[in-house]
């Protein structure tokens, strides 16, 4: 599991509350919260 603000690297990460999808395309990049409901944990597959 992932938390908004983390570093991740680069690839999708799917909303642990929704499922909504966000990508990375940076490795550098700060995952944000998730656009749709603001959760803020993520997983690295769609579980």
């Amino acid at each position: 599991m992932v938390t908004a603000g983390e570093k991740p690297g680069t690839g999708f990460y799917f909303c642990v509350q929704c499922g909504h999808r966000t990508y990375l395309e940076i490795g550098t990049d700060r995952l944000p919260p998730c656009t749709k409901c603001l959760g803020n944990q993520f997983n690295s597959k769609n579980a």
